[in-house]
């Protein structure tokens, strides 16, 4: 089994999640301190903890997150979009290290569905060349991009690109010689 280790949350985007949550925390003891009916009060509970929770699990699970294939399927383990591709859809060859700063083609445009801090995407992104990505971002220069079909492609932060794409190229799949 290969395994590539996605870049960490760098501090900025620590001090995003830990701002969100404060502010959560600060909301909820807010209402529960304003004079409101206790059925309300309950009902606030009822959704702020759940959503505090998942917060608290998207920040811890950023720390462990990785690519990893084997001769079946691509695991792509990431915080709340964890996905499983057949490996066929993938086109390791095509892999590339691309910065985003200085190719903004491939920059997100629009989120569909995810989580945007400052110095963390992560989610289903529209990017500003039409294509839709799955993206776990965290350091606009060392980005791998995988595509996954014609219109699809992952883009995640990594420690070292070029060992990353290194590992991707080595299991591209040999072209067929035509007879």
């Amino acid at each position: 089994m290969n395994v590539i280790e996605l870049a960490p949350l760098d501090s900025g985007a620590i001090y995003s999640f830990i701002a969100l949550l404060v502010g959560l925390l600060g909301l909820t003891v807010f209402i529960f301190v304003k004079p409101i009916p206790s059925n309300a009060k309950y009902l606030t509970l009822g959704i702020m903890l759940p959503l505090m929770g998942l917060f608290v699990f998207t920040l811890y699970q950023s720390f462990t997150s990785t690519i990893s294939w084997d001769d079946k399927q691509l695991r792509v383990n990431i915080p709340l979009y964890s996905n499983a591709i057949e490996i066929n859809q993938v086109d390791f060859a095509q892999a590339r290290i691309v910065n985003l700063i200085k190719e903004p083609e491939y920059a997100a445009k629009w989120r569909t569905n995810g989580l945007g801090l400052p110095g963390y995407s992560l989610g289903w992104f529209s990017l500003n060349n039409g294509a839709k990505a799955l993206l776990s971002l965290t350091n606009p220069v060392q980005v791998i991009l995988l595509p996954i079909s014609l219109d699809r492609v992952i883009l995640v932060s990594v420690i070292d690109a070029d060992e990353a794409l290194a590992k991707l190229h080595a299991s591209a799949l040999p072209k067929q010689a035509i007879d």
